[in-house]
């Protein structure tokens, strides 16, 4: 199930109790990741369409309440929980986009609020920290799956954790660019999916200074 909700893999945290659990988000109008990790272990990854509802307020609404289903598990279950996104890009492909800033910070104000109801702290992470640290490289990769090469490293990282099936979507309609055969059937990778797993994981990731690499939204 690629959607918010069980992995393939049993969601371990919904039933055993853990130390630290991190609710990793890549935020998104189109397709919204969301995974969770716990003391250094990838426990669910997955996303939420949002391409079929019409406005962005629509497309929050639905964000606000995926986040509190989570929130309402992860609170159970552990002694600390937090939440981490990743940071707005303010300066991207040689020019600022002052409707996306716009548009990603009622996102990220949303997405604070919404768990600062469960007591939940958020933070933010820039995209090429969390990929170095976690999947080890930022640098693009070429690959024969129609994946974005700067999408790819992670894409494969998540494969070799075991989450294949939970970033693996059937593709419908004509849809050919992004997509790869198998099995006489078309597919496509999850990109905002993978993303959020790195996100979720990158609290744990080895000789790092959080104090220093997460920043607190509020």
């Amino acid at each position: 199930m690629n959607e918010i909700g069980p992995s393939k893999k049993k969601p371990k945290y919904g039933v055993v109790r853990h130390d630290t659990i991190v609710l990793g988000i890549d935020q998104s109008y189109e397709r919204c990741g969301m995974s969770i990790a716990a003391d250094g272990e990838l426990l669910h990854v997955g996303s939420l369409d949002l391409s079929k509802l019409k406005t962005k307020t629509e497309k929050r609404r639905a964000v606000q309440e995926a986040i509190r289903t989570q929130a309402k598990r992860i609170v159970l279950r552990s002694a600390d929980s937090i939440c981490v996104l990743e940071r707005i890009r303010t300066f991207s492909q040689s020019f600022i986009s002052v409707p996306y800033i716009q548009s990603m910070g009622a996102m990220n104000a949303l997405i604070v609020d919404t768990c600062d109801e469960f007591g939940i702290p958020v933070f933010s992470v820039n995209t090429k920290t969390w990929k170095s640290y976690v999947v080890g490289t930022s640098v693009p990769q070429d690959n024969d799956f129609g994946v974005p090469p700067e999408k790819w490293p992670t894409i494969q990282w998540v494969i070799e954790k075991g989450f294949e099936d939970s970033i693996l979507r059937p593709v419908t309609g004509r849809k050919k660019k992004g997509t790869f055969i198998r099995g006489r059937k078309r597919w496509e990778y999850d990109n905002d999916a993978a993303d959020s797993a790195g996100i979720a994981m990158f609290p744990f990731a080895n000789n790092i200074d959080l104090e220093k690499m997460l920043k607190r939204e509020s």
